[in-house]
């Protein structure tokens, strides 16, 4: 076999490979995308305060004294001992108590593909696009900061049960290829009090940078 043959083949050989581990390094990050599930997150009590750490996103925050934990693969979700909700299908709108989530999602190599990622570092860097954003009715859009890093707060009223007006408040943070989503939702009869809790949440999370 000639010289330029065997160069010719090696050549061959390696853009296989390389076409092969491009392919594979794909499938890895496909099979790792969508919601990180929180089943197996770690606990500890810290000077009687209860924290809650996921590893796998670099998350850590504390849960509000005496309340209740729901760990499952689509999120971790707290509610507070009195917590009451609205109805059977809205399992999660209060009609008495409190109730925080908090979600991860996986995303793929830190782009923007993703609208609602895309979206949200647009507001983050963009006011003009913010202030754009605020035009719609009921919904207030800010720009807020988070264990150090930027995010999106979202309060939107929801008037539209006059037997249970109330806002649902999210507050969102793309961070890499990871995006970490903290819910809540601020009705029934102690408004101003889970408000608080929500808030006081909000400075015991420490995300991993």
């Amino acid at each position: 076999m000639s010289k330029i043959n065997k160069i010719l083949i090696l050549s061959v050989l390696t853009l296989i490979l390389v076409i092969a581990g491009y392919l594979l390094y794909n499938k890895w990050w496909e099979s790792k995308m969508g919601l990180v599930s929180f089943e197996k997150v770690q606990e500890q009590n810290i000077n009687g305060k209860k924290y809650i750490e996921n590893k796998e996103v670099g998350l850590k925050f504390a849960v509000p004294d005496g309340w209740e934990v729901t760990k499952d693969k689509m999120g971790l979700s707290m509610h507070s001992p009195d917590f009451i909700s609205f109805t059977e299908d809205s399992f999660f709108i209060p009609k008495n108590g409190c109730w925080i989530e908090a979600i991860s999602e996986i995303l793929k190599n830190d782009n923007d593909y993703d609208w609602e990622y895309g979206d949200l570092k647009l507001m983050i860097s963009n006011q003009e696009y913010l202030a754009q954003k605020n035009n719609y009715d009921k919904n207030k859009l800010e720009v807020v900061e988070i264990s150090g890093l930027k995010g999106i707060k979202s309060n939107y009223l929801s008037d539209t049960n006059p037997n249970n007006i109330g806002n649902f408040i999210y507050v969102a943070i793309p961070q890499r290829n990871l995006l970490y989503v903290f819910n809540t939702y601020i009705f029934g009869d102690k408004k101003e009090l889970c408000l608080q809790e929500f808030n006081d949440f909000l400075t015991t999370i420490n995300i991993k940078k």
